[in-house]
């Protein structure tokens, strides 16, 4: 992959994260938790900013709730391949260049892929 296409596929999947429906941006762990709080739907998520950005890497977090309405801060870093771009959190993942950060959310979360659901900024409480 060439310079110029490596950018390209960094800069859309970074902007794709952060025009995600579910991204919050500098948004504190803590208040994440309280938006989460109270909220009874499983794998309802928001996205995040992370502690670094370097280069063609940045880290990022999903907040959700688990099944048992506990709620979890998973952090996950994307950094650009040769082949696309790569995940990871607690495992790792390499996408090609055309995958979304929806292909891969499910796997971050450790769950269905037709489970996560982003909270919906208009009834934030």
């Amino acid at each position: 992959m060439s310079t110029t296409a490596k950018k390209l596929v960094e800069s859309a999947i970074h902007e794709e994260i952060r025009s995600h429906k579910a991204w919050y941006g500098n948004l504190s762990g803590l208040v994440a938790e309280k938006m989460l709080r109270g909220r009874k739907t499983p794998y309802l998520f928001l996205l995040r900013k992370g502690e670094k950005e370097t280069g063609n890497k940045a880290d990022y977090y999903v907040s959700f709730i688990l099944p048992d309405l506990s709620i979890r801060h998973q952090p996950f870093t994307i950094e650009l391949t040769p082949e696309g771009w790569e995940w990871e959190n607690t495992g790792g993942g390499g996408c090609p260049p055309e995958a979304s950060i929806e292909d891969v959310l499910y796997l971050m979360m450790h769950c269905e892929k037709h489970q996560p659901t982003p909270i919906n900024k208009l009834e934030v409480k």
